[in-house]
C-alpha cells in the first residue's frame, strides 16, 4: 500500500516537473522573465496547499484561485488610466496574504474555542 502511494507521488512529481520545465522554458525554449516571478513559485505552492488543506480537489480549486489572481492582476490586463500597473503585483500579494490569514485564522479560532471549553482540539487537516 505504501509502495503504491510512493509510486503515484513519484509519477505525479515527474509529470509536474516536465510540465513546469515546459512552462518556464516556453514552447520556443525561451524564458519569459516578465510573466512569472520564478522566485515566488515555491511560496505560492505552499500557500495553495495550505488553502486546499492538502486535498486534491481543494488544492486544484486553490490553484485556480491563485492563478486567476495572478492573471487578473497582470499588467497586460489592467487599464493604466484606472489602475497603476506598478501596483498590480502588490495587489496580488495583498489578496493572497489576506486569504492565507483568514484560512489560518480558522485553526486559531477552533483552538481558542476548545481551550475555553477545556477540550482537546482535533483537526482533520
Amino acid at each position: 500500500m505504501a509502495r503504491n502511494y510512493f509510486l503515484a507521488m513519484a509519477i505525479a512529481g515527474a509529470f509536474a516537473g516536465i510540465a513546469g520545465a515546459i512552462d518556464i522554458l516556453g514552447w520556443q525554449f525561451r524564458l519569459a522573465t516578465g510573466d512569472v516571478q520564478t522566485s515566488t513559485i515555491g511560496f505560492t505552492g505552499i500557500a495553495v496547499a495550505l488553502l486546499g488543506r492538502n486535498t486534491a480537489i481543494g488544492t486544484g480549486l486553490a490553484a485556480l484561485l491563485f492563478g486567476a489572481l495572478l492573471t487578473g492582476t497582470s499588467t497586460r490586463n489592467l487599464d493604466p488610466t484606472i489602475f497603476q500597473p506598478e501596483l498590480a503585483s502588490n495587489l496580488t500579494l495583498l489578496i493572497q496574504g489576506l486569504v492565507i490569514l483568514f484560512v489560518g485564522l480558522d485553526f486559531v479560532v477552533l483552538w481558542l474555542l476548545a481551550r475555553m471549553r477545556g477540550q482537546r482540539v482535533v483537526t482533520t487537516a
